[in-house]
């Protein structure tokens, strides 16, 4: 069959005959369940199980032999050292490793993967400060999600495309509020370098300890000092109470709201708030949004056969963690190498490529047919996060990200599928 038989050809176009690495590829993953990234990873872990069983059952592996994943490390607490972790990923022949850990965790570890030459697929981050020029990834570093700086261009637009109501702020004003993450501050500093230069300001800018918004009437107060034309909210969901005070806040007499401030929220706020006994219509301004498509059936299903408590906690990254996996092994086909240099530097390509596929066998066959035929294919992959080109960082150019709403009684609404560009 297909599957033992490495192939070698002798009309190859370089000086060594195009073959198959005989080595499997192995693959590592680090989640936490702390912080920012706690509310997705069991989301995230089912995902990348799930990913595996589909290229090793359906797809049969990798050069005729199965792709493995070393036992997912989960992170317990914040500056935990994971040098011995990525020694022991390295000793066990692990290449790449799939992360869902928060910036300044990622940034710590990122010396020891490069030293052991292991690519690192991050499919969580969004802080421009994991690029900062002291942060030295080598090009070991690939990310998948929105950066902050995108997120920023999205709600300085925001804030002044919503000009015009007298209800609202100046266009172009933004009150901030969020978790005193190092994410958070980096989100602030992307949007005070966009709203600057444009004649945009941050009328206030606020933080509170990860996961406890307190003095909600102070934030109130502050809020609606200069009312905004955006209220951008960086945290989980304990920011609703403060929509539901910020909204009565603004009722008259006749409870009808005086100020009406669109607010933004980020992925882990946008949650189902219908049991969480908020003021009716406290999240009718408010968008908030999740990486990725819209979540196909068969990503569904495949998620819910797995936990069906899924259908109550949400996907969010679960689709990219689903991609990450056959991102490393389609780069590792497509370089013919199992070395995390070369899968590193070439997930960038896998996406952008000449023939089009979206099903991971199908991409495969169109890379071993071309070696089999002494020559060289490019793909262009769109898996299940959608549609996804990499810049030169490499962080992603341009993708999907999916919106929701919430009606009068703040249950969340889906509204599909938008793309998204990081600002030149």
């Amino acid at each position: 069959g297909r599957r033992g038989r490495r192939r070698t050809t002798t009309t190859a176009p370089t000086a060594d005959a195009l073959s198959e690495p005989e080595q499997p590829l192995v693959l590592g993953s680090i989640g936490a369940s702390y912080g920012r990234s706690a509310p997705f990873e069991h989301a995230i872990a089912i995902g990348l199980s799930e990913s595996l069983i589909d290229v090793n059952h359906r797809f049969n592996g990798l050069f005729g032999q199965d792709v493995q994943l070393f036992d997912r490390h989960v992170m317990t607490e914040a500056g935990e050292d994971l040098s011995g972790v990525i020694d022991e990923l390295a000793g066990s022949g692990v290449t790449a490793v799939i992360t869902s850990i928060d910036e300044d965790a990622l940034i710590a570890a990122i010396p020891a993967f490069v030293e052991a030459g292991i690519a690192v697929i991050d499919l969580f981050t969004s802080g421009m400060n994991v690029r900062a020029t002291e942060v030295v990834s080598s090009g070991m570093l690939v990310r998948l999600s929105p950066t902050t700086r995108t997120l920023a261009a999205m709600y300085a637009e925001a804030s002044w495309s919503g000009a015009g109501s007298d209800r609202a702020g100046a266009p172009g004003t933004v009150a901030f509020l969020s978790e005193d993450t190092s994410q958070g501050h980096d989100l602030l500093h992307e949007l005070r370098q966009l709203l600057g230069p444009a004649g945009g300001k941050l009328v206030s800018e606020e933080f509170y300890p990860f996961g406890e918004l307190d003095d909600i009437e102070g934030r109130v107060e502050a809020i609606l000092e200069t009312p905004p034309a955006l209220l951008v909210v960086n945290g989980g969901p304990e920011v609703g109470p403060l929509l539901s005070a910020l909204h009565e806040a603004t009722l008259d007499e006749g409870q009808r709201p005086t100020v009406e401030i669109p607010v933004r929220l980020g992925p882990a706020a946008t949650v189902d708030y219908a049991e969480a006994d908020l003021a009716p219509e406290a999240l009718v301004r408010a968008t908030g949004f999740e990486p990725g498509a819209e979540l196909e059936g068969q990503h569904v299903n495949m998620m819910l056969n797995a936990d069906p408590q899924l259908r109550s906690t949400g996907y969010a990254y679960s689709q990219h963690s689903y991609d990450a996996l056959m991102l490393a092994a389609l780069a590792a086909q497509q370089s013919l190498s199992v070395q995390g240099t070369d899968i590193a530097a070439t997930i960038p390509g896998v996406l952008t490529g000449t023939e089009e596929c979206t099903d991971f066998g199908q991409c495969v066959t169109i890379l071993r047919d071309a070696v089999v035929a002494g020559d060289r294919a490019t793909i262009s992959f769109t898996g299940r996060m959608g549609a996804l080109e990499l810049d030169a960082a490499p962080d992603p150019r341009s993708g999907q990200l999916r919106t929701y709403s919430w009606n009068e009684a703040g249950a969340i609404v889906a509204d599909g599928a938008d793309s998204f560009a990081a600002p030149d």
